[in-house]
């Protein structure tokens, strides 16, 4: 599904400051703007994956439950817009650092994953300055940080009618989320008409609030925008966003198929393969440790089942339960009995390690699949392991996994026999192209995509002023 600006045009047709072009006649309707940006998180978050999510974390979170019990208790004429504006300010005043004088090009991240995508992007150009922009709270109190506070209050009156259409439309969350894309996007929009000298723009998701308020402020002034996965994308999820970036690089070209069957592609692209050191499956004679590693929404009677299944038939197997790494998205384990010596639950802990400690891996609707695939470790999908739609990444159809019904005491034999079946290696490189591949021409072709972009001028004016208005107008225009 591609997210094209007119089609959100009912949504946001009162808000005053939203320019929907014409893109019947745009030659660039390709390119994200601000109603592509807002109507891209508004698809997203009101999904029906991403609402089981956030009732996910308001059942975990004691402080996520308040602030939406009082979001919902207070007005629709005031105080939800109201709470919805210090959200914004909030979002603003945690980005930071803007210090980096020499960039020509800059990134922002929120979670490890995008961290860590950035950092491969950073290395292939290590002669490119580099602004890394993330979201934390110690940003908050920086001086530059309260003067952006202070331009987002001298725009509140614009905002507001913005914000009462937001909070008769949806729930807390949605609205949040797409009242902090229009934050981010203001606050980009000043960056970049105030740098002229930032060619480009660095982004690890392509539906975030903060990634693709970026984009559109990026493309508003005619820079150019890089996109990489940080995560495999799911192919039969509910909603798949678009990729309008110029430049995406992707870890296979399974990635890119996704994408332009389900939404649209129109970047360059470009393939660097999964993270990590890409190995051959390593197999032992006999099981000596099983990891499980679990994802939002787990179900907790199952994985007891699973145990208890195992330890029938692997008595002195070590299991170790990798937990879902997002804190808030944590599973409460109080009731699973895990008094085994020989049972392991962990969470944060470096993927890799974890990966190389098992001989194999059982995992439900996780990415996770393909980074132990490609450390050299088999994996089992066991779709009952949570309650997310049965094969959402498209892993078990396109035979890069196998399926199993549940633990048998032949499993590691069964896997022996798929992942050495002909084909299978073909299919692993659709989906990491760097899998036993040599890495370093892997890295130079992409690099060179990459460059090209980074050193090409502006598409047309660095000088144009952003959608919005004065408060937020850069010093140029």
């Amino acid at each position: 599904m591609a997210l094209k600006a007119e089609q959100m045009r009912d949504v946001f047709a009162e808000a005053p400051f939203v320019t929907v072009p014409e893109t019947h006649s745009d030659p660039k309707k390709n390119r994200y703007d601000l109603a592509t940006a807002l109507g891209i998180v508004r698809e997203m978050e009101t999904s029906a994956g991403r609402a089981a999510v956030f009732e996910e974390i308001k059942n975990k979170n004691a402080i996520y439950r308040m602030v939406d019990a009082l979001y919902t208790k207070s007005g629709t004429r005031f105080f939800q817009p109201l709470i919805l504006f210090i959200y914004m300010v909030k979002c603003v005043v945690s980005l930071g650092p803007f210090k980096s004088e020499r960039a020509v090009a800059v990134s922002i991240v929120n979670f490890d994953n995008e961290h860590k995508t950035v950092a491969r992007i950073a290395a292939l150009i290590p002669d490119v300055p580099l602004m890394q922009l993330s979201i934390t709270r110690k940003h908050m109190f920086a001086v530059e940080q309260i003067r952006a506070a202070f331009r987002m209050v001298g725009a509140a009156a614009r905002i507001w009618s913005f914000l009462r259409i937001l909070v008769r439309k949806h729930s807390f969350m949605p609205s949040a989320r797409i009242a902090s894309t229009l934050a981010y996007y203001m606050r980009f929009a000043q960056m970049f008409g105030e740098r002229p000298d930032l060619r480009a723009a660095i982004v690890a998701s392509n539906y975030s609030p903060e990634a693709v308020g970026m984009a559109a402020a990026a493309h508003h002034f005619d820079r150019r925008v890089v996109y990489s996965n940080h995560a495999p994308v799911p192919a039969n999820g509910p909603v798949v966003p678009p990729v309008f970036a110029d430049c995406a690089l992707f870890y296979g070209e399974e990635t890119r198929r996704t994408y332009e069957r389900r939404s649209s592609c129109t970047a360059e692209v470009a393939y660097i393969g999964e993270p990590g050191t890409a190995r051959e499956m390593k197999w032992r004679d006999a099981v000596q440790t099983v990891g499980i590693f679990l994802t939002s929404g787990t179900k907790v009677d199952v994985l007891q089942s699973l145990i208890a299944t195992i330890r029938v038939d692997l008595p002195d197997c070590r299991i170790l339960i990798r937990q879902h790494p997002v804190q808030l998205l944590s599973t409460d384990f109080s009731g699973l009995d895990i008094s085994d010596s020989n049972i392991e639950l962990t969470i944060g802990n470096p993927l890799e390690d974890e990966i190389a400690a098992c001989d194999l891996v059982i995992c439900g609707n996780s990415g996770v699949a393909l980074n132990v695939l490609s450390a050299g470790r088999p994996v089992s999908y066991l779709s009952s392991l949570d309650g997310i739609l049965f094969d959402s990444n498209g892993f078990v159809a396109s035979r890069l996994v196998y399926n199993m019904p549940w633990w048998t005491d032949d499993l590691y034999e069964r896997l022996k026999g798929f992942y050495h079946a002909p084909g299978w290696r073909d299919v692993m490189r659709s989906y990491d192209a760097s899998y036993c591949q040599d890495a370093e021409l892997i890295a130079q072709a992409a690099r060179s995509t990459l460059k090209q972009h980074l050193r090409a001028p502006a598409l047309q004016s660095a000088n144009r002023s952003p959608v919005l208005v004065a408060p937020i107008r850069s010093r140029q225009s």
